[in-house]
């Protein structure tokens, strides 16, 4: 796969607060080549802002919530799959690192497996086990259901735009069975988004590709040398 123009074929989405400035400061030149990146301040500061401008083309201001962690974990849920433009969109957290060169580990892992529609560098730790009841007029139950980390994976937008009504359904579920209320809801948006993947019968379309180490995944949730899963899947070189 070789792009050419690299904002009309990847949206690339990033949430952070103030605590995550320095990492935000670092990383955005690394993404602004390669598509058009939205940043969602969950909360930076008016200063923090002033000091960022330029190293984004969109600026989102979600306030699902006033405490950072779930503003972006909502916006993360609701509001990247509804924004996406492109064919695909990239989600990464602030305190995800790159090498140059990354954007090839995306375009190798879509030229090797074409009908993905999720995939990223890392496995998570835990499989997606859920069982919902009456969820659209249908029961769900997904067993050890391949999940990649919130961290840093690629969706394809138009996949996650078609099932738009199961996620959200999914979400108010799973909060509903939780006994909290939809705005509290404390599930990992990657998790919600690998088991829409499965909930649809498209489990064999989530993918789990080695970069090479062109991507590092500093953040929550992250498999050590010793936990990492065994069935990743080299990317195409």
């Amino acid at each position: 796969m070789l792009v050419s123009d690299y904002k009309r074929c990847f949206d690339i989405f990033l949430c952070g607060g103030t605590q995550h400035f320095v990492q935000l400061r670092r990383l955005l030149p690394k993404l602004l080549p390669y598509g058009t990146v939205h940043l969602a301040s969950s909360f930076l500061s008016e200063i923090d802002l002033h000091e960022l401008h330029g190293l984004y083309d969109v600026l989102h201001e979600p306030r699902h919530s006033r405490d950072g962690y779930h503003n972006f974990e909502l916006f993360s849920i609701r509001d990247i799959n509804r924004l996406a433009a492109a064919p695909w969109f990239i989600k990464l957290d602030a305190d995800v690192d790159v090498d140059p060169g990354w954007i090839g580990y995306v375009e190798r892992s879509i030229a090797a497996q074409p009908d993905a529609v999720l995939f990223g560098p890392i496995r998570g730790n835990i499989d997606v086990n859920v069982e919902l009841y009456g969820v659209l007029g249908r029961d769900i139950k997904v067993t050890n259901g391949k999940k990649v980390i919130g961290g840093f994976y690629a969706g394809r937008t138009s996949y996650f735009k078609e099932h738009l009504h199961l996620m959200d359904e999914l979400h108010l579920t799973i909060a509903r069975d939780n006994g909290s209320r939809p705005t509290k809801f404390r599930g990992n948006e990657d998790t919600l988004r690998s088991l829409l993947v499965h909930a649809t019968g498209d489990g064999g379309r989530l993918h789990v590709f080695d970069c090479g180490g062109l991507i590092r995944i500093e953040g929550r949730n992250v498999p050590s040398r010793s936990t990492t899963r065994p069935n990743t899947e080299p990317a195409a070189r």
